[in-house]
């Protein structure tokens, strides 16, 4: 909106929501504004289409798994490995195309026809975070045994950063961030402290001073901010 005014101003986007702006116009404004995401973080993935796409592979899962749920989650629960599991992956899910009958089965069925029946007299839009993409990706974590083992369930509690929690930066593509990626820390790498304490090491890596001051504020943005 200011764009015309002040032909100088940039942006930068600290984890903006994922469904903010069209394809066309998050485009558009990748030349002036730059947009930072953190690993996992849930909130610029948040989009109708990429909650209704996690419900639908949830739900699809439900359908397929073959032991009783219960048994997975005290099993995940109490921390095992993989290889410690009483059954392998192919004993755990039935294939996609072989889901056999039940009452969820039939009830998903219908839900599943709804929603295209939905689809076909709804015209959605798909919304993005804006900008170019610089994604902030965890390179080490001194937590990741611990994180495997308790998986999903750390997104409830908010595993935290830790001190020893390496992030590298790179640039990324608006579809990189089309899917919501479920992991222990989808909730903490959007809190404040978690992406002050990846940015500070971020710094320290490409030898810059995060506790030296920033460079002083261009004349427009001084005049935005006086507005």
């Amino acid at each position: 909106m200011l764009r015309g005014q002040y032909p100088n101003l940039r942006c930068l986007c600290y984890a903006p929501p994922g469904g903010l702006f069209s394809d066309r116009l998050a485009t558009r404004c990748r030349s002036f504004v730059t947009t930072y995401v953190l690993n996992t973080d849930l909130v610029p993935r948040i989009s109708t289409q990429t909650v209704e796409r996690l419900r639908d592979e949830v739900l699809q899962t439900i359908a397929r798994i073959k032991v009783p749920k219960q048994l997975v989650f005290q099993i995940h629960r109490g921390g095992k490995k993989l290889s410690e599991l009483p059954f392998g992956l192919k004993d755990l899910l039935h294939d996609a195309d072989a889901i056999p009958d039940s009452t969820f089965k039939s009830q998903l069925n219908r839900f599943e026809e709804r929603q295209r029946e939905r689809q076909q007299h709804t015209s959605e839009i798909p919304l993005h975070p804006p900008g170019k993409f610089i994604h902030l990706v965890k390179t080490m974590s001194s937590r990741e045994q611990r994180a495997f083992h308790q998986g999903i369930f750390n997104c409830f509690t908010c595993d935290r950063f830790v001190a020893q929690d390496k992030y590298a930066p790179r640039y990324a593509a608006m579809s990189d961030f089309d899917d919501i990626l479920v992991s222990s820390t989808l909730i903490s790498d959007h809190m404040v402290e978690t992406v002050e304490q990846a940015f500070m090491f971020a710094a320290e890596a490409f030898g810059v001073d995060p506790s030296e001051p920033p460079h002083s504020m261009p004349a427009e943005c001084s005049a935005v901010n006086a507005d």
